[in-house]
Parts: C-alpha cells; sequence; structure tokens
C-alpha cells in the first residue's frame, strides 16, 4: 500500500513539475550549445556507482578549474 501511495505523489509530482521542467530546458538549450542534461557519476549505498542526471548550468566551454 505505502508503495502504491508512494508511486502516486511521485506521479502527481512529476505532472505538477513537468511544465517548469520544460521552461528550463528550453532555457539552457537557447542560452547555450551543448547537451541538455549534465550526468555526474556517483557512488551510493554499498558502494554501488550510479549515474545522476541535471539540468546542465554551466557552459560547456568554461575554464576547468580545481576546486
Amino acid at each position: 500500500m505505502k508503495r502504491l501511495f508512494d508511486l502516486i505523489i511521485a506521479l502527481w509530482a512529476f505532472l505538477f513539475f513537468l511544465p517548469l521542467f520544460v521552461i528550463c530546458a528550453v532555457l539552457v538549450k537557447m542560452t547555450s550549445k551543448g547537451p541538455l542534461f549534465y550526468v555526474s557519476d556517483r557512488i551510493g549505498a554499498n558502494n554501488s556507482h550510479f549515474d545522476m542526471i541535471k539540468f546542465r548550468s554551466m557552459r560547456t566551454d568554461a575554464p576547468q578549474v580545481a576546486t
């Protein structure tokens, strides 16, 4: 029952925020060349690797500076 509730809430949240996602996608593509998403390799539970997908916020020609 909890799983079904979680899925319904997640679907509702996705549909609620979908217009915002579309606006972000259009703005990213209009302001710079390059891919729409940035994929970062992360380490999760039990040292398992997974890809975290985010909207790209930096320009693709930004200088690589060590932090």
